[in-house]
């Protein structure tokens, strides 16, 4: 197994601050001159989207995350951080299963009405 890298960031308030980064991280918020506590180590962004007569249109982006000097909610642990219509939710396994149980349902609610598109155009000869 691979040793972490390390990074050093420049920060306002704790100086150079030396930090192992987990294999995942992309290094995206490792910026200079922020506080301590904002360092992030942030994965790669994956981007749910669905086809509309637009094109594809983004739906929800979801990024694993950890905030290795946090005090927050969201404690020092990995976690996804679920990006909804510009909000971020940092959320946890049975957050993610109860989001996915929510698109299922609503994936239910789509083919109902397009079944029911279906049968009014039929009806109207289209």
């Amino acid at each position: 197994m691979t040793a972490p890298r390390t990074v050093t960031v420049q920060t306002s308030d704790h100086g150079p601050v030396n930090i192992p980064c987990p294999h995942w991280c992309t290094g995206a918020y490792h910026q200079e001159g922020g506080a301590r506590v904002d360092i992030t180590h942030t994965g790669p962004e994956n981007e749910l989207t669905v086809p509309t007569s637009s094109g594809p249109t983004r739906l929800m982006a979801t990024v694993l995350e950890q905030r290795p000097f946090t005090e927050g909610a969201t404690g020092r642990g990995v976690f996804i951080d679920v990006e909804i219509d510009g909000e971020y939710h940092p959320t946890g396994p049975h957050g993610l299963d109860a989001m996915a149980d929510a698109l299922v349902e609503n994936a239910s609610i789509l083919r109902a009405e397009a079944r029911r598109l279906t049968t009014l155009l039929a009806q109207e000869g289209k």
